[in-house]
């Protein structure tokens, strides 16, 4: 099975469902449950074949950023110097 080159989907535009899959380095099967939930931006045209916006995939992923320990204890000290008032 011939796999697509790393530079050839860093510039691609539309992913395929395997690019897609691929780029993310994900299984086909987890992608699959992805887009069944809905979970992850797509496109069926056909209503059958699926595609993927290499933005909107790369906005999906950097999406519900974790915050570090440290960001989560500055936040936690601020709140109380200022006496419990965001």
């Amino acid at each position: 099975m011939e796999t697509t080159n790393q530079k050839d989907l860093n510039t691609k535009e539309v992913f395929t469902f395997s690019e897609c899959s691929e780029y993310l380095g994900m299984s086909k099967s987890c992608l699959y449950k992805l887009t069944h939930k809905k979970a992850i931006p797509h496109y069926k045209p056909t209503g059958k074949l699926v595609y993927f916006n290499r933005k909107e995939v790369e906005a999906w992923v950097m999406s519900n950023r974790v915050a570090t320990d440290e960001e989560l204890n500055r936040v936690a000290i601020n709140y109380c110097m200022k006496g419990g008032r965001i």
